[in-house]
């Protein structure tokens, strides 16, 4: 029996080359800036963060820049039972997010969805405040916000 396997495990790929590939994705989509951040918590958590101007809702109107802030908390050094180094997982977590981006970003630039939509979920509602998914997924859950009950 094979063991399932996770995304990009074995990647050699360096955090500083996940993070240029970021960096350069976000500046050709048009971002006005972008962070990179570490918190060495238990779980360790990686962030980026990147400003995003929305586009404005008539032609007279000036758009407005938003925040936008992902984070990924890197999977155990044994993770399913396979052992991997704390900066094997690193790697791992930066190539996931550089991958994710990616994709998301060919999406948006193809007119699949809009860029806003797809970011939605990571909008900070205030600087270095809570994201909107942060905020009204937990209200989804308890209830509290029930979505398309048709009631």
């Amino acid at each position: 029996m094979t063991r399932e396997r996770t995304p990009f495990e074995d990647t050699s790929v360096a955090v500083s080359r996940s993070q240029e590939q970021i960096r350069r994705l976000l500046r050709d989509a048009g971002a006005s800036g972008v962070q990179f951040s570490e918190e060495w918590s238990d779980p360790p958590a990686f962030y980026v963060r990147f400003l995003w101007t929305m586009a404005a809702p008539d032609a007279d109107a000036q758009g407005v820049t938003q925040a936008v802030r992902l984070r990924v908390n890197p999977l155990t050094e044994s993770h399913k039972g396979v052992s991997k180094s704390v900066e094997q997982r690193e790697r791992q977590a930066w190539r996931g997010i550089a991958h994710y981006l990616e994709g998301t970003i060919k999406a948006a630039t193809f007119g699949l969805i809009r860029f806003e939509d797809i970011f939605l979920s990571f909008m900070e509602l205030e600087p270095m405040g809570r994201t909107i998914g942060e905020t009204v997924i937990p209200q989804i859950e308890r209830g509290q916000l029930a979505l398309g009950r048709g009631d």
